[in-house]
């Protein structure tokens, strides 16, 4: 009889043995439905599994948050926020090497000023030089126009290479005028550049005083 009692008491306890760890690792999840009502169960449905879910213990204590899934629109967003953060960064580094330049350059505004005032001349020198050229091209492809025109008047054909001639130096004169202006845009640019660095110097300078 005792055996008997013994037997029925370890298969019992066995039992108890197999089904404890279930019960204490199981964990009842929590979740919202597609009509806004929470429901919990041992899994979170397949269709609400990216949606995010919440762990409770067997008090109703919420021990553990999975956050939803995030859409492929926030996805990008966030991409786009960390290469706008990035290009902030990148600029920020930029701005103080050029920082430091302008200090370990220039001493004081003016010879920034004189700084400015020389790459201009240098460009306005160039500018005056394709003028020369300009005019002295302008005076040849006259010269060539008129003995053309006097060809063409006396019945005679215009030879080849003068026409050939003529189209060269228009072609010319075509190109060192877009040089100029090229050159007349560098000026501007250089102008607003040293603005900007003016200014920009005279902050630096007022921050260390």
């Amino acid at each position: 009889m005792n055996s008997l009692i013994l037997r029925r008491f370890l298969v019992v306890s066995l039992l108890a043995l197999m089904v404890a760890p279930i019960g204490v690792s199981a964990r009842i999840k929590c979740w919202t439905n597609k009509e806004g009502v929470r429901e919990c169960g041992n899994r979170v449905p397949p269709e609400y599994a990216q949606k995010g879910h919440q762990e409770v213990s067997k008090h109703g204590i919420t021990t553990k948050r999975q956050q939803r899934a995030k859409t492929p629109a926030e996805l990008e967003a966030e991409k786009q926020k960390e290469i706008a953060a990035e290009e902030l960064k990148r600029k920020a580094r930029e701005q103080a090497a050029h920082d430091r330049v302008l200090l370990d350059t220039f001493t004081t505004a003016k010879e920034l000023e004189i700084a400015r005032d020389s790459k201009i001349e240098v460009i306005d020198a160039r500018i005056a030089h394709t003028e020369n050229r300009i005019d002295r091209l302008q005076e040849n492809r006259g010269i060539m126009q008129k003995e053309a025109a006097r060809l063409e008047r006396s019945g005679k054909p215009v030879p080849k290479k003068l026409s050939d001639d003529i189209r060269r130096v228009q072609r010319q004169i075509k190109e060192n005028h877009g040089f100029v202006a090229e050159r007349e845009q560098e000026k501007k640019e250089v102008d607003a550049q040293f603005e900007r660095d003016l200014k920009r110097y005279r902050q630096l300078k007022q921050q260390r005083h």
